[in-house]
């Protein structure tokens, strides 16, 4: 549905879809909510804000430097919540007085949705935080293509932990949920998002490494999920190492029963940098393990981390992953290249690349790469 007007001189456009709201200000301000009423993004005059369920708001600057992000501090992530839903307010109120004329403005399910919105201010936004703690352990990372994933924890924490560069699940020990624990957690989670759901088209089984759990125990995890939504293809993180312990029937059990993708962080195909930086496994596991996935019909990511190792490393970083991605039968899957831009210095390691450095990398990477038709998302 699309509905527009005039609003103090300005083009107002409110669009209602399937999982969202929208509200457009001209092209300068533009705020979308989920159907829960939760104020999920906010661009406004060139600057993006994207909020997690977790309260959290992401800001993003595209400028002559390039992209620069920083987290909201929480005083500023509440300003932005009640600057949101001020906006919302106004147009309900103008809605309902006749000021605002939008021809379908009426329409039973804007109204509802637009009333749902209008209730979501800081108060609202840290009952929303609180309950989400309640639920959710901190959710470490996820692929970028699973962002607006629904997070369903199988498993916390990570069942090796020992990564230099990862500092996500140091404080959390590894658990495995059993299937009672497993499908509170999950119906908790459906309760709590109810209306939002809609904008979630997937599940992520958290956490790290969810599918290093023996098949056994992990079978009917997925179960759970499937038979609670049954319309949403599943992913998950593996780790190469644990990869190779399930078999091609095993993995086509898994994908039978919705698993449809499987983000690997390889991070190097150079085995010397690995063990300098503590990754379990040798890249050979990681050939192995797509190769298993590839065979049961399973999508497969790869996370490469670029500049890891600096100067000491970055020859055979970047000549030992592109053979070992030209090794690998992945097709049209994806390659994430990713800097350690997030990671303490002496995490990544003691010999820092430099700035140049890191662009003639990733270039040589990206034209290597580009000879064997796949496809590479820098970011």
């Amino acid at each position: 549905m699309l509905v527009s007007g005039t609003i103090d001189q300005t083009r107002l456009t409110l669009s209602l879809k399937a999982s969202a709201l929208t509200l457009m200000y001209g092209t300068h301000d533009v705020l979308t909510y989920d159907l829960g009423g939760r104020l999920w993004l906010r661009f406004n005059s060139g600057v993006t804000y994207r909020r997690g369920l977790d309260g959290r708001v992401m800001e993003r600057i595209q400028d002559r430097h390039g992209r620069q992000r920083r987290w909201l501090n929480p005083d500023e992530a509440a300003g932005l919540v009640n600057d949101s839903v001020a906006r919302v307010r106004d147009i309900r109120m103008r809605m309902y007085s006749g000021e605002l004329d939008l021809d379908g403005a009426e329409h039973p399910t804007l109204v509802s949705a637009v009333e749902r919105a209008a209730r979501f201010d800081a108060r609202a936004a840290a009952a929303d935080h609180e309950r989400f703690n309640q639920i959710y352990r901190p959710v470490g990372i996820l692929p970028p293509d699973q962002y607006l994933a629904l997070v369903l924890q199988a498993t916390t924490g990570c069942s090796f932990n020992t990564c230099t560069f990862c500092d996500f699940y140091k404080t959390q020990p590894f658990h495995v949920k059993t299937p009672e624990e497993f499908s509170a957690h999950v119906d908790a989670i459906a309760a709590f998002l109810g209306d939002s759901l809609t904008l979630r088209k997937s599940i992520f089984l958290g956490e790290a490494n969810a599918l290093a759990v023996a098949q056994p125990r992990l079978l009917p995890l997925i179960q759970i999920a499937r038979k609670k939504f049954p319309d949403r293809p599943i992913a998950a993180f593996l780790d190469a190492f644990s990869g190779t312990k399930k078999s091609v029937a095993e993995y086509r059990e898994l994908a039978e029963n919705g698993l449809q993708r499987v983000s690997i962080g390889m991070e190097s195909g150079h085995d010397p940098l690995l063990r300098f930086v503590r990754k379990p496994g040798k890249v050979a596991n990681v050939v192995e393990t797509v190769q298993a996935l590839k065979a049961a019909g399973i999508a497969v990511s790869l996370i490469v981390m670029l500049g890891l190792g600096g100067d000491r490393y970055a020859q055979g970083h970047v000549q030992d992953t592109v053979a070992a991605l030209n090794a690998m039968p992945l097709d049209r899957d994806l390659y994430l290249l990713q800097r350690p831009g997030g990671a303490p210095a002496h995490a990544v390691s003691r010999h820092r690349p430099r700035r140049r450095h890191r662009r003639t990398e990733r270039r040589r990477a990206g034209c290597a790469a580009r000879g064997y038709r796949r496809c590479v998302a820098l970011w």
